[in-house]
C-alpha cells in the first residue's frame, strides 16, 4: 500500500475577497492579487516590474491592480510597503466613529453650522458630484472624530483631487494617514503638499525625459531617481546624459544600467557634463579604464558618431 504525504501549500485567501471582491473584478487584476499574496504569504519582497515580468504583464497594469484593491480594502499601501487586509477590515467611517451618525443628524449639525456647510457646497464643486449621506457622514467625521478644521478638509480634498482621486473611500485612507502623520494643521497640510507637489514636478520631468510620460513610475523607480537627486546629488542633465549612454549600449531604457553609470560619477566626483566627457576622453585613451566593469563599458566612439549624425541631420 502507498504511504501518501500531506504536503501541499497553502494560501489563505479572505473570504469576503473571494465573494464580494472577486466576482466584479477582470481577471487580470484578480491573477496580480494571487501572485502577490502568494509571494506575500512567502516573505518575498517584490517590486511592481517583477510582478509585471513574472506575469508578462505592463507595470502599469500591476500598479492599476494595487491602487484597485487599495480603494477596495484589500491592501493599504505605504512608502515601502503592501500590506495585505481583510477587505471588511479597510478603514470605514462608520465603523471607526466614536459616535454612530445617521443621515439624520449629521445633515442637521452640517445645516447648523455655516463653515460645514460651505465646505459640502465646495467639496460638490470640487469633487463634481452630488454629495450622498455617507459621503458628508465622511467628511463630518473628519472634522468631529480626526479634529480637521474645514480648512485642513478643503486643502485635504484639494490635494485628493490633484492626484486625481475623487472617491471618498480613497479620500477617507489619506485623510486618516494624514492624522496618522500629525498633519492636522493648515501649516502642516501647506508644508506636506509643498513637498509633495515639488516631489511629483522632479518625478514629471523625469517621466517626459525618460520617454515613459505616459504610465506611472513604480516605487522601485522612484527610489533610483531619489538616490539620483538627494544621494549622488546628480542633476537632470547628468540624469538625461546617463539615459543617453544606456540607450546607445543597450537600446532601452534600463534603472538599474543607469544607476551604475550614475554610481560611478558618483564614487569618481564626477557631477558636470564637461567632467563626463573627460571622464569619456580618459577611458578612450586607456586611463582609468579598470574602475569600469562590463556593465558600465560604454561605447563612447559609437556615442560620437550618433551624435555627430544627429546634429548633421
Amino acid at each position: 500500500m502507498s504511504e501518501f504525504i500531506y504536503n501541499l501549500n497553502f494560501v489563505g485567501i479572505p473570504s469576503d475577497f473571494i465573494e464580494n471582491i472577486m466576482p466584479k473584478t477582470n481577471g487580470t487584476f484578480v491573477k496580480i492579487y494571487l501572485y502577490a499574496i502568494n509571494a506575500a504569504s512567502k516573505g518575498l519582497s517584490l517590486d511592481y516590474s517583477q510582478i509585471a515580468s513574472a506575469l508578462d504583464l505592463l507595470e502599469s497594469d500591476v500598479l492599476k491592480a494595487f491602487e484597485f484593491f487599495e480603494e477596495k480594502g484589500c491592501v493599504s499601501i505605504s512608502e515601502e510597503k503592501v500590506t495585505f487586509e481583510a477587505p471588511q477590515q479597510a478603514p470605514k467611517a462608520s465603523e471607526s466613529n466614536s459616535k454612530k451618525y445617521t443621515g439624520k443628524n449629521v445633515k442637521q449639525l452640517v445645516t447648523e453650522d455655516k463653515e460645514l456647510s460651505d465646505l459640502c457646497l465646495i467639496a460638490q464643486d470640487m469633487l463634481e458630484k452630488t454629495l450622498s449621506d455617507k459621503d458628508i457622514e465622511t467628511l463630518y467625521w473628519f472634522y468631529d472624530n480626526l479634529g480637521f478644521t474645514p480648512e485642513v478638509i478643503t486643502m485635504l480634498l484639494e490635494y485628493c483631487v490633484s492626484i486625481e482621486k475623487r472617491n471618498m473611500k480613497y479620500i477617507e485612507k489619506v485623510a486618516i494617514s494624514w492624522h496618522e502623520n500629525n498633519i492636522i494643521t493648515v501649516d502642516a497640510a501647506e508644508k506636506y503638499m509643498k513637498e509633495k507637489k515639488e516631489k511629483n514636478s522632479y518625478f514629471g520631468n523625469m517621466k517626459r525625459l525618460l520617454g515613459i510620460d505616459d504610465r506611472n513610475l513604480s516605487k522601485t523607480e522612484e527610489t533610483y531617481l531619489k538616490v539620483w537627486k538627494d544621494e549622488y546629488n546628480m542633476s537632470e542633465d547628468m540624469i538625461a546624459l546617463a539615459y543617453e549612454y544606456c540607450i546607445i549600449q543597450i537600446s532601452k531604457l534600463s534603472f538599474p544600467y543607469m544607476n551604475s553609470i550614475i554610481e560611478r560619477w558618483s564614487k569618481n566626483g564626477i557631477t558636470t557634463i564637461t567632467d563626463a566627457e573627460k571622464d569619456k576622453e580618459n577611458f578612450k585613451n586607456g586611463k582609468d579604464g579598470s574602475v569600469y566593469t562590463d556593465k558600465t563599458n560604454f561605447d563612447y566612439e559609437r556615442l560620437d558618431e550618433m551624435m555627430k549624425n544627429k546634429y548633421e541631420n
